[in-house]
């Protein structure tokens, strides 16, 4: 998996960024823990969470 720039996940929609946070949780497991692949997942699985916050927020304020 390749690492999402912020600014990927900015211009993603909220359905984009859901699916995007399912592929990851579904991958996740399968991982090593500790391996390089599993350390780029969970950035992005950070990395998209907190982009769903912030869409989140602007959507309902």
């Amino acid at each position: 998996m390749r690492v999402f720039t912020q600014a990927e996940l900015n211009r993603m929609s909220r359905a984009e960024l859901m699916a995007l946070q399912q592929k990851i949780l579904q991958i996740l497991p399968d991982m090593a823990d500790g391996s390089a692949e599993f350390r780029t997942a969970y950035a992005n699985l950070q990395a998209t969470r907190k982009a769903i916050e912030i869409r989140f927020t602007l959507e309902f304020h």
